[in-house]
């Protein structure tokens, strides 16, 4: 595909959205003759080394926004004369961060359209989440009054729902001379917001007992909803299924370590996902970033029938309806499996 050059372009990933800030990445790196990038230290980690050393990128790194909102500020000012000015993530949290001017071609991306855009049609009941009532009240009394400020200084907008779907630098499976069970992994944190973890309790339930498997749960599971789910899972698990978790933060080797041995990954989302006091459309209105996973580490993924699968992915996801449908896939992986071993 040709692209025309473009000069200078920078991006800014304030938050810790590494597989996002890789999708921009992939999508600039062969357009721009210069890439400047600014963002949290901790997302570097994440991105292959293909991707990070190209010669026309240049890196730099913060560790708080508050600590080192001078040095932030700075790197901003100096993109002045960039062509093309991307801040990729802006959550809440800087709303008040206090800045005279961006560059002027600048463009945010939209992650959440619903609670930038249409609020008023999406607002959760009252009663969906806890915290409902407070995040309803503080966005109408402060954020929507800010979010128009910000929006005014940047040029373009667009919704990451609708960003050209490019693979970043894809990381092949590694050989391995071990034999390893069939290994299902649910990227992310263990939360109750947007994932459907009574569908994995089912599988659990349904699956046969003589079938191996490992299940990984490749985020934090430290909350209390994580450690009573995983709590009551134990309970009803078969001998044959090995359920791996963490109570921590997931390292850059880890997640790397379990994505290239996954036999599948699963996401478990639900429709629609609570933020800020409105319900967005999964898939429509806001994205997934396991779906982003799937594409780097070129793993086939389980995904409810009714998320449009990005172009091309179409060889990668697996669409389900019913548990029943994962269950069989992963049994027919297992029968393949067991075959090639008789070979060996």
């Amino acid at each position: 595909m040709h692209y025309q050059k473009i000069a200078k372009i920078a991006l800014f990933e304030p938050e810790l959205h590494h597989e996002v800030l890789e999708l921009f990445l992939a999508h600039y790196v062969h357009i721009a003759e210069n890439l400047s990038i600014l963002t949290h230290s901790e997302n570097i980690k994440y991105i292959n080394e293909t991707s990070r050393f190209q010669p026309n990128v240049t890196w730099c790194t913060f560790e708080n926004r508050k600590k080192d909102e001078l040095l932030i500020k700075q790197w901003i000012s100096e993109q002045s004369d960039v062509d093309l000015f991307v801040w990729i993530t802006l959550s809440p949290l800087w709303l008040n961060f206090s800045i005279e001017k961006l560059p002027v071609n600048s463009m945010l991306v939209i992650h959440n359209y619903h609670f930038w855009f249409d609020y008023e049609n999406h607002k959760a009941p009252l009663f969906h989440h806890f915290k409902t009532i407070w995040h309803q009240w503080i966005y109408f009394f402060s954020y929507r009054q800010k979010q128009k400020i910000w929006l005014s200084r940047f040029r373009y907008w667009n919704s990451l729902a609708s960003f050209p779907f490019l693979p970043p630098q894809r990381i092949l499976p590694q050989h391995s001379t071990s034999k390893n069970n069939l290994s299902v992994v649910i990227p992310g944190g263990i939360k109750e917001n947007g994932r459907d973890y009574g569908l994995v309790i089912q599988l659990i339930e349904k699956l046969p007992t003589t079938m191996a498997i490992e299940l990984v749960f490749l985020g934090d599971a430290n909350s209390h909803f994580a450690r009573r789910f995983l709590k009551s899972m134990f309970k009803i698990k078969p001998i044959t299924v090995i359920i791996v978790h963490f109570n921590h933060y997931v390292s850059e080797d880890l997640f790397t370590f379990y994505m290239q041995r996954a036999t599948f990954l699963w996401i478990p989302l639900m429709p629609f996902r609570y933020y800020g006091g409105v319900l967005e459309k999964v898939g429509f209105s806001a994205i997934t970033g396991g779906v982003l996973d799937a594409l780097k580490y070129q793993k086939p993924c389980f995904l409810p029938f009714w998320y449009p699968i990005p172009s091309g992915m179409e060889k990668l996801v697996l669409p389900y309806t019913r548990i029943d449908e994962i269950i069989q896939h992963i049994s027919e992986s297992e029968s393949i499996s067991q075959r090639k071993l008789l070979f060996e």
